[in-house]
């Protein structure tokens, strides 16, 4: 028995509608930085957490949603986190150094920057980030960053 044409556009219609409410964007608190706009936004800002990023990359998929609720956290304390996707602006990860994804460095102005070494977890990102706001950026703060 053949489907009827109605039944096909039904299912046509609902698919459409399916796929428009997933592509719709979603809002985020992590600020997306291009070698145009990263200069500047380091400079602006006193503590910055970039993560360096890859969408093919199975890591930095699996970390996106963990970055994104630090962010959300981070926000109301005005310590933002930034992400450069690197498949899109290769040159200039290159020329920042980075090698692998996810790659997430500490920036304190354009001079100053330092890997972060911590879990890849919501709680150890904020933890690290608040510590990082409290202090000087020295190490002397309470989080303790293991070496990797």
């Amino acid at each position: 028995m053949r489907p009827s044409s109605a039944y096909l556009l039904g299912l046509l219609g609902a698919a459409t509608v399916a796929f428009a409410r997933h592509t719709e964007p979603i809002e985020s608190n992590t600020v997306s930085l291009t070698k145009a706009t990263f200069h500047n936004f380091i400079e602006e800002h006193d503590l910055v957490l970039v993560n360096f990023y890859s969408p093919s990359c199975s890591h930095c998929r699996r970390l996106a949603p963990k970055y994104e609720e630090a962010a959300t956290e981070l926000k109301e304390n005005n310590v933002p986190l930034a992400k450069v996707n690197c498949l899109e602006d290769a040159e200039f990860c290159r020329d920042m150094g980075v090698t692998y994804y996810p790659k997430m460095e500490v920036f304190r102005g354009l001079e100053s920057r330092e890997l972060y070494r911590g879990e890849r977890t919501t709680e150890s990102i904020v933890a690290f980030m608040i510590d990082e706001f409290m202090t000087d950026g020295s190490g002397e703060g309470l989080y303790y960053q293991a070496s990797a």
